[in-house]
């Protein structure tokens, strides 16, 4: 908020603490009509009937008024080049201070400062007043004629060199909104456009040549901002043909409006007092690369390696040479070249061996028209321990408390080579799904209803920042380090009072970013063992009824390769909208599959695949989508879509998925208003089916082969840190087949994919969301709300009429804590 001018208001002297009217109220003596949990559905709602009892008027001085809107209009009968509505966002810009922050007509944030207003400059109230709160933005503080001046000379400026700016204020209720109109006509063209460079230097040439992709054209109206882009287009093309000197400051523009028929003619010279050597191009003479500099350092060149024309100082016993020049594009005898300067940058800096990276140029002392290079790298802190405790929230519905420690080494074989050894351990009970402790009428409580489990794992990575490849490759030109991934792990998971299951993986993979929107990963070799042991009687008896499920837990190898592909403009921050959209291809078991044929293996079978070293082999294709599109509302607002599709196929020598490639839905990540792993597949319902166990086995039953998942969120500032949200999830997970038991019944009835009951099976719900987002770390509390709930019979999945507003029972709401946004 900009500082009030001098002879500003100040606060009555009579608003002292006795007089001031509070609008918090924390506690509503009503207990016995309002439970506990209506009060936390609606925190929103109370939060914005608060603010609005709150008189946010009754601070402001007397002939003063609190300043709650503006509104500009472009008025231009004549114009012809329909630049209104541009125009008017633009000149809407330049209204300085702008309104107190709004929220569906509310004003909180001035609510919170008026509520807590205190002339103190420590405290509790002092804290809140100014970290959530903000002071009133009177009508005294907007300065109409300097800002209705500043809107007549943006207007020159795209060439309505005859404009007039007026404004005029309304106030109402101590509430004032200010309103300008601008009268425009039709705006001066171009008419042309010379190079009167008059000389033949070379930069003159240089300069000409660039006329071919010029921004101004003729016949375009006259625009300022166009001619310093010009400037800065023209700069960049002799930056990359070797001046090094030269700057955009150096061409001038002359413009001539006197020509008549509202034209105007450019021209565009050389400054006649430009330095000779910003006219001329410069090549490179020698390149330095301090290997191993850190400030302080002395420069004198001692233990120097020449390796392929470049002077590498002082050795290579942190990094050698022939690894870091992949990332080096300066080459001696060469034109400088601004694109081959930055992508040096990009490159090194991408290193995890440097921390920083700096190049400094300077005038050869034996050659007029050379520059020698030196590359400046500051080794990165080479080895580090770290140990983090953390709050596990997975998206099969398990959380609990976990520990991490981790080693790095950042330069471990001296390629900067990033290695990387992860010691995990959870302790996990499960919150998701619909566990219940009521058996079917009929049947006994089998089951233990207490999910818990404990975790431990050891991961091992290393990352090669280049492509490790039998086949000689050519060096990508790219900002971005090509990447070479090995890793090595294995997991231990107990399930209590269930089975334990050990998983060992190995993977080689690489990851390469030909641009900054696109990145490719493939996985040429994923390796991955599954050995389920120790198994309970109970859970035993779970699998001897259901073979599909029995299928996916058996001992097995998945061998194969992911193929991903990830699009994202994302981090061009200043579009009004964003796209992410990440494909995933996983394939396994065609090439082991494929050699066993050739061999003249026997054809699998059912009850008898093929198996590799005494174990099988699993064997599907499976096609993943995650589709995402931000449209930016504002600078903090954004509604944010959401769609995620998915399809496993097993053949071959399965007759399933692997349980760990298994789809499921619900949870903070996916449907909200759901936990995790309680909807699907289709339409069944392990609560009415008869050949599923009760409570917690119907964990291992929510999975499919298809999935489909759409979200709709709206985001929006609340206060300070605080932000919220709105949001609209709907899905399901399928089968691809029908299963059939060992008693010849069809298994999971309801499950299997119907395109013609896509639509009724869906599963719906709607919600509010709290994140407290402090930029590095995002906490966010959602609260789901089911609407339509897919595996209750027909006619009866609407549920939102028996909506009770409490966080127990059936159909009730579903509270999700999570770190970081959902996508």
């Amino acid at each position: 908020m900009p500082a009030k001018p001098n002879g500003s208001w100040k606060r009555p002297e009579n608003l002292n603490q006795e007089n001031r009217t509070y609008c918090f109220y924390f506690m509503i003596p009503y207990a016995p009509v309002c439970s506990i949990h209506r009060l936390v559905l609606f925190p929103f709602c109370l939060l914005l009937l608060c603010f609005s009892a709150c008189s946010v008027t009754k601070t402001i001085p007397k002939g003063d008024a609190l300043f709650v809107g503006y509104n500009v209009r472009v008025k231009g009968e004549n114009d012809s080049s329909n630049r209104q509505g541009q125009l008017e966002t633009e000149l809407s810009a330049t209204v300085r201070p702008k309104p107190n922050f709004s929220l569906l007509g509310l004003r909180p944030r001035l609510a919170i400062y008026n509520a807590f207003y205190t002339q103190k400059e420590k405290g509790l109230k002092h804290w809140i007043m100014t970290k959530l709160g903000e002071p009133p933005v009177l009508l005294s503080e907007v300065d109409t004629g300097s800002i209705s001046q500043i809107m007549s000379n943006r207007l020159h400026n795209r060439g309505y060199f005859n404009n007039s700016v007026s404004s005029a204020a309304q106030v109402q209720k101590k509430k004032a909104s200010l309103s300008w109109t601008a009268r425009v006509g039709e705006p001066y063209r171009l008419r042309q456009i010379k190079y009167t460079l008059g000389d033949s230097l070379p930069v003159q040439e240089a300069i000409e040549q660039t006329r071919a992709r010029s921004l101004l054209q003729p016949g375009s109206p006259y625009d300022l901002s166009t001619m310093t882009q010009e400037r800065v287009r023209i700069d960049s093309v002799l930056k990359n043909k070797g001046y090094y000197f030269f700057s955009p400051e150096l061409l001038i523009f002359s413009v001539d409006t006197t020509v008549g028929n509202r034209q105007a003619d450019v021209l565009l010279r050389l400054k006649r007092a430009a330095p000779a050597q910003a006219l001329k191009p410069y090549t490179l003479d020698d390149i330095s690369i301090f290997a191993a500099f850190s400030t302080g350092d002395s420069l004198a060149v001692r233990d120097t390696i020449n390796y392929k024309g470049y002077h590498y100082i002082p050795n290579e016993n942190y990094v050698r040479a022939r690894h870091l020049l992949r990332g080096v594009f300066l080459e001696h005898d060469s034109l400088y070249a601004r694109q081959n300067h930055l992508l040096t940058i990009r490159r090194l800096a991408g290193l995890s061996a440097y921390k920083f990276v700096n190049i400094d140029y300077r005038l050869d002392t034996l050659k007029s028209n050379a520059l020698d290079a030196a590359i400046y790298l500051t080794p990165a802190l080479k080895k580090s321990l770290r140990a983090e405790a953390r709050m596990v929230n997975k998206s099969n519905g398990f959380a609990g408390p976990g520990l991490t420690v981790s080693f790095r080494n950042r330069n471990a074989f001296k390629g900067s080579e990033l290695l990387n050894v992860e010691f995990t351990g959870t302790f996990e009970s499960y919150v998701g799904g619909a566990v219940s402790s009521t058996p079917p009428e009929g049947e006994e409580n089998t089951g233990n209803n207490n999910l818990t489990s404990y975790e431990l794992g050891v991961t091992s990575t290393l990352s090669i920042p280049r492509i490790v490849s039998p086949f000689r490759l050519r060096n990508l030109r790219t900002a971005f380090v090509p990447q070479t991934r090995m890793g090595l792990g294995f997991n231990f998971l107990s399930r209590v009072n269930f089975f334990t299951l050990n998983s060992y993986n190995a993977s080689y993979a690489y990851n390469w970013r030909p641009k900054e929107t696109l990145t490719f990963d493939v996985t040429p070799i994923n390796l991955q063992y599954v050995h389920l042991s120790n198994t309970d009687s109970l859970f035993e008896e779970r699998l001897e009824q259901n073979p599909f499920l029995r299928r996916s837990f058996e001992n097995q190898f998945i061998i194969g390769s992911i193929y991903q592909l990830t699009y994202s403009n994302q981090m061009q921050q200043k579009r009004s909208t964003n796209l992410f959209d990440q494909l995933t291809l996983d394939l396994s078991g065609n090439l082991v599959n494929g050699i066993q044929s050739l061999v003249g293996a026997s054809p699998p079978t059912d009850e008898r695949p093929r198996t590799l070293f005494g174990s099988g082999y699993a064997q599907y294709v499976l096609l993943d989508n995650d589709f995402r599109y931000y449209f930016n509302i504002g600078r903090e607002s954004q509604l944010v879509a959401r769609l995620v599709t998915g399809a496993g196929y097993s053949y071959g020598n399965s007759t399933t998925l692997p349980y760990v490639k298994q789809f499921a839905v619900g949870g903070p990540n996916s449907i909200r208003a759901f936990r995790a792993r309680s909807i699907g597949p289709g339409s069944y319902n392990f609560r009415t089916d008869t050949t599923s166990s009760s409570g917690a086995f119907s964990f291992f039953d929510q999975t499919g082969d298809i999935r489909l998942v759409g979200n709709l969120e709206y985001r929006f500032p609340i206060a300070g840190f605080f932000k919220g949200a709105v949001f609209v999830d709907a899905g399901n997970i399928w089968l691809l087949r029908q299963e059939i038991g060992e008693d010849g019944e069809p298994g999971r009835p309801g499950g299997v994919f119907r395109a013609s009951n896509l639509l009724d099976e869906l599963a719906v719900g709607t919600g509010l969301g709290l994140r407290v987002d402090i930029e590095f770390f995002v906490i966010r509390l959602d609260v789901g709300i089911p609407l339509r709930v897919p595996y209750l019979p027909k006619g009866e999945r609407f549920v939102l009429s028996d909506f009770k507003g409490s966080f127990s029972g059936e159909n009730s709401m579903v509270l999700n804590i999570a770190i970081g946004y959902p996508f």
